[in-house]
């Protein structure tokens, strides 16, 4: 038995002190362990030294001593501590009553994980039993995690049967069948596709979702094998439900005997030349006997429209109309959920597959029939589609063809994204087709992808070198989405030269994008009183565009020169923008070239759109100058003030004026 060997300090009396009253008495009931633990302070690293090789000495007797004094209300924090780290570097299997019973009340989450851990080093079956118990007492955040890591290490096997039963609970307890797939992802092994075969044929949404994606997860040949087979068999099932919905459709308009004829003929033409021995039974119109060919049918591998031709069989030959009636509404309102089903199906599946062949464990060419057959006859969707586009060969025309030539825009979309995040040199020719796309925003972002691909400046000026004009302003617009900075020459040549004003406008609006500041004096040059309108204003906007402080100024000059109330609200505007920042301020000296041009898009002959253009502009301008607030205040405020006829001015624009005046006049007396 250890005696301890007391030197005073933490766990003996007083240096030269007596021993407290009564303790002498007290020592000859208790043991020297009891002794120690009753001076034991646990929050001292010698009390804590202590405590292990005292522990340790006393072996497994200790815990019927250390379970009486920890699971009181008034035991120390520290004591619980101590006692829950010596079970985890000691697991010894008699801990197991004193630790589960700490745990389940256990309100620190570190002493918990501390515990829990303890669990699992035990290894024992009634450990791992109290982990799943405790799995589902603990359910709040953290603590569940604690538990669920440390009964994955401490039995994987158990585990994984353990949080399969959980995703078993399906729709009933979602949150619980949730967390146990979320759980599942980490214990998979080759040895888990037998029971996710099971679960993927489960009757619950929520469990049969969960069971297929974790099978994508699993990435090994069998478990490709398996989605393969999967794919191929939904496929068809997704063939059949097409046929039985129309079917439906037509039955539940037809009378009991048209019905019965219609039902006679599509089973004929079904097993007319397999059973034909079946077939008579089935029109024989006596229903014991129809049930008995019905049941001979009946096999694991029976389609889905077969089983309900029979079932609808049967269920008309019943003598009341009820039971008909019935079978109809329930296949009728179970339509749009196996639809909904076979569509997860035939994606989840596919996306795995794609997934799988990637890394090597399934051939590509074996894939690639069962997609393209899924997507031709329209029972994949943009899942099926994805995952044709991951793999699909460059050379491989036929399957491109089948993938942009897709009539649902959706879809296409879809294959489009991951045709371009392939960034394939090689896949250059369908990213230019796809480009042309009716729908303007695939097109665009077929564009997007083109400039992904290397040597994105030798495809604008491809563009730009076509004699149609609209490819040309497809370059354009090339160049300004990815901002090729090394086409501003080229742009500001073709904005200088090109007749059709059109294809210049869309120059201008390039070089405006790039944001150049090469640009600058090029465009300067070319804003002057003998250009048109229009032009003017594409020149102004794009010197706007630019940011470029410099230019502003400039262009605010250019505006005074030519009187145009519009181009002082470009200039406005471009002020406004090289100077948005706290970091570059307008200065002192671009304070009146702001007022000049302000007053000059303010006194337009119908100001009003200009005015409620320019105030929203002047709110991100960012002035050294004070004055500038307060004379841009008393502009509006004036303007305000003025006498007008009733209803001259919208409500709208007044009321908007008003609020930006407001904004104006604080930061004047800021």
């Amino acid at each position: 038995m250890w005696r301890p060997s007391w030197r005073g300090g933490d766990h003996g009396p007083a240096a030269g002190g007596p021993w407290p009253e009564g303790s002498a008495m007290r020592s000859m009931k208790q043991t020297s362990f009891e002794l120690f633990l009753d001076r034991l302070d646990p929050g001292t690293r010698t009390g804590q030294l202590a405590f292990f090789r005292a522990t340790l000495e006393e072996g497994p007797a200790a815990v019927q001593e250390l379970a009486g004094r920890v699971q009181r209300v008034s035991c120390p924090a520290g004591l619980r501590q101590l006692t829950l780290e010596f079970c985890h570097y000691y697991p010894w299997p008699e801990w197991l009553p004193v630790v589960e019973r700490l745990l389940r009340h256990e309100k620190e989450l570190p002493l918990f994980e501390t515990g829990v851990r303890a669990l699992g080093r035990m290894r024992t079956p009634a450990a791992v039993a109290a982990l799943r118990a405790l799995s589902q007492s603990r359910a709040t955040p953290g603590f569940r995690e604690a538990v669920d890591r440390a009964l994955r290490e401490a039995d994987p096997a158990e585990a994984f049967q353990h949080h399969f039963a959980r995703l078993l609970q399906g729709s009933a307890q979602p949150a619980d069948a949730n967390e146990g797939a979320h759980q599942l992802g980490r214990l998979l092994t080759p040895d888990s596709l037998e029971p996710l075969k099971g679960a993927v044929a489960h009757a619950d949404p929520l469990v049969f979702r969960h069971a297929l994606r974790l099978v994508g997860q699993l990435g090994t040949p069998e478990a490709a094998a398996f989605l393969l087979d999967y794919l191929k068999a939904t496929h068809q099932e997704a063939l059949e439900d097409r046929e039985l919905r129309l079917l439906l459709v037509a039955l539940r308009a037809l009378p009991r005997p048209e019905l019965l004829e219609r039902i006679h003929q599509a089973l004929a033409s079904r097993w007319g030349t397999e059973r034909p021995d079946v077939l008579a039974e089935l029109a024989s119109g006596q229903a014991d006997r129809a049930q008995a060919a019905a049941d001979g049918l009946r096999t694991p591998g029976l389609g889905l429209l077969d089983g309900f031709l029979l079932d609808t069989l049967l269920a008309a030959m019943e003598e009341k109309a009820a039971p008909l009636a019935r079978h109809l509404d329930q296949a009728n309102e179970a339509a749009p959920h196996r639809a909904r089903r076979i569509e997860f199906g035939l994606d989840t599946a596919a996306q795995g597959l794609a997934a799988m062949a990637q890394q090597g464990l399934i051939e590509t060419e074996a894939l690639l029939p069962a997609l393209a057959e899924s997507l031709r006859l329209n029972t994949g969707r943009a899942g099926v589609a994805s995952a044709l586009a991951r793999l699909v060969p460059p050379s491989a025309q036929p399957l491109l063809d089948l993938l942009l030539d897709e009539p649902d825009g959706t879809i296409r979309a879809a294959a489009l994204e991951i045709l371009g995040d392939r960034k394939d040199p090689e896949l250059r020719p369908a990213l230019l087709r796809a480009r042309r796309d009716a729908i303007e925003d695939l097109a665009q972002r077929a564009l997007w992808h083109l400039g992904q691909l290397p040597d994105p400046e030798g495809t604008a000026r491809a563009f730009l070198a076509e004699a149609d004009p609209e490819e040309v302003k497809v370059g354009l617009r090339f160049a300004a989405m990815h901002r090729l900075e090394a086409l501003v020459p080229d742009l500001l040549a073709l904005a200088a030269t090109e007749s059709r004003e059109a294809v210049q406008v869309a120059a201008l609006e390039a070089l405006g994008a790039i944001a150049s500041p090469r640009a600058v004096d090029p465009l300067l040059a070319l804003l002057h009183t003998g250009q048109a309108p229009r032009m003017q204003l594409a020149l102004a906007e794009a010197l706007r565009d630019l940011g470029d402080p410099i230019g502003a100024l400039a262009l605010s000059v250019k505006a005074e020169e030519l009187k145009a109330p519009l181009l002082h609200v470009v200039a406005v505007e471009a002020l406004v923008r090289a100077h948005d920042g706290p970091d570059r301020p307008l200065s002192l000296g671009g304070s009146a070239a702001l007022l000049k041009a302000v007053q000059g898009g303010w006194s337009d002959r119908k100001p009003w759109p200009l005015r409620r253009r320019i105030a929203d502009a002047l709110l991100a301008l960012h002035a050294d100058d004070p004055g500038v607030w307060a004379g841009l205040s008393a502009l509006v405020q004036a303007t305000l003030g003025e006498k007008r006829p009733p209803g001259s001015v919208p409500a709208e624009d007044l009321a908007h004026l008003q609020t930006c005046g407001r904004v104006l006049a604080q930061k004047a007396q800021a």
